[in-house]
């Protein structure tokens, strides 16, 4: 990853830090909720619920998170982000450590409340890179902040599990920590963080049109299209996986860190992946890196299904978070040439109501299949999953693309001569 020139960047090394620390607890707790369902009541139904409660808000919040993003100050939002998230942590803690009676609703509004602050959060966040670094440091700001999830599953994950085994409280505990550090970090940034348009320069049509020009925009552009389309189907199967892999890991009497670190090893990957991707997404385009990727992940999914080694399943899952970072790198460029800045947030929010809240719906449908199939049948079912997956995404970006500029309502053509860049195949 070349990152040589961004570290200098001061705003964007705390906003950068800030938010690996949260994510840090964030990953660490939605490993916690699962295991305190399936602990408490032995479910593994419940346990697939406990997952759906804080990624739901992926599938409602998008939109309106992706307007927040282009309309609101952006610094404004990352910080109410951050004060919800720890409230709802706090919340959560008393309820473990006090043995509160009937907890379940205390802790599914604290995990609702956990899970949108990270929908607005990262839409937000994701504006702000730009605001703070200029054109010749973005490829390596991005890198960096797609390592931000990798980094916060391999320290969270492995975090989690470990501090639940010690006392069920103590997840909870260091997501509130953590969601502390990045408020200090967030308060110290100066810059620039207003919104593209004022509220006034809404278009016609008030929050509705709003939100249409994003949906608009990912339908228009090809490789968008489908690429948001595939990606919601392949977390879904990617998130029945890692139920799969808390099922297995947790039946099998081994210690709870183990799980945590299985699932840890695709933070790592992911990590690996980074330095790769700017390399990869300059040498390759888009299309080409994605649909390399679909065929990778099916080849690695295999040992998963055929084995239920600790070992062989934290190789596999280590290669799968390194092949989903060089994938989101060359998403988060392309989406970023492509897409007018005062549009971006709600682009990018249209296409995580799909591709995130896919993730929701997959932790939901894992312990239906891991209650109606087994284990063995559901790691044979994901990988065959992943096989029609590859093959559709064969397809991608082959026919011709549209330029951007030709969408009525405002694709700036610099932006679609960007677009041709590295749409060439």
């Amino acid at each position: 990853m070349n990152s040589k020139g961004i570290h200098t960047n001061k705003a964007f090394v705390l906003l950068w830090s800030g938010n690996v620390v949260s994510l840090t607890g964030f990953y660490g707790i939605r490993i916690a909720y699962p295991l305190l369902a399936l602990s408490v009541t032995g479910s593994v139904t419940l346990m697939g619920w406990a997952g759906f409660v804080i990624t739901v808000p992926s599938l409602i919040f998008q939109i309106p998170a992706g307007i927040a993003a282009d309309y609101w100050d952006r610094r404004r939002t990352l910080l109410i982000c951050q004060l919800s998230g720890l409230t709802a942590a706090g919340v959560a803690a008393l309820v473990v450590v006090l043995r509160v009676p009937n907890p379940g609703p205390f802790l599914i509004v604290a995990a609702f409340v956990e899970g949108t602050a990270y929908v607005f959060f990262t839409l937000s966040e994701l504006g702000a890179v730009r605001d703070i670094v200029d054109s010749e440091q973005r490829p390596a700001a991005f890198s960096l902040f797609e390592a931000e999830q990798p980094i916060g599953i391999v320290l969270g994950r492995a975090l989690g599990a470990t501090t639940f085994g010690m006392a069920r409280w103590l997840p909870f505990v260091a997501d509130a920590v953590s969601y502390l550090f990045c408020l200090a970090t967030l308060s110290a940034i100066r810059g620039n963080f207003a919104a593209r348009k004022p509220e006034g320069d809404r278009p016609r049509g008030g929050r509705r049109r709003a939100a249409w020009e994003g949906v608009r925009i990912v339908w228009a552009e090809p490789f968008l299209r489908a690429s948001t389309v595939i990606s919601g189907l392949s977390n879904m199967v990617i998130q029945v996986v890692i139920l799969l892999l808390i099922f297995e890991l947790s039946t099998t009497g081994g210690p709870a860190w183990t799980v945590g670190v299985v699932l840890g090893a695709a933070g790592v990957g992911g990590v690996l992946g980074s330095f790769a991707a700017s390399g990869l997404t300059t040498r390759f385009s888009a299309h080409a890196v994605y649909r390399g990727s679909l065929w990778v992940w099916t080849a690695l999914l295999v040992p998963i299904a055929v084995s239920s080694n600790p070992a062989i399943m934290a190789v596999s899952w280590c290669g799968v978070g390194a092949v989903g970072t060089v994938v989101n790198v060359a998403r988060t460029l392309f989406r970023v040439r492509v897409i007018p800045e005062d549009t971006l947030g709600r682009a990018v929010g249209a296409g995580n109501l799909v591709t995130d809240g896919a993730v929701a719906l997959g932790a939901l449908l894992a312990g239906y299949l891991l209650t109606a199939l087994g284990a063995a049948a559901t790691g044979w079912a994901v990988v065959g999953a992943m096989l029609i997956l590859a093959i559709g995404g064969g397809l991608v970006g082959r026919r011709r693309q549209t330029p951007l500029a030709e969408v009525p309502g405002g694709i700036e053509r610099s932006s679609a001569r960007d677009a041709s860049l590295i749409c060439r195949r």
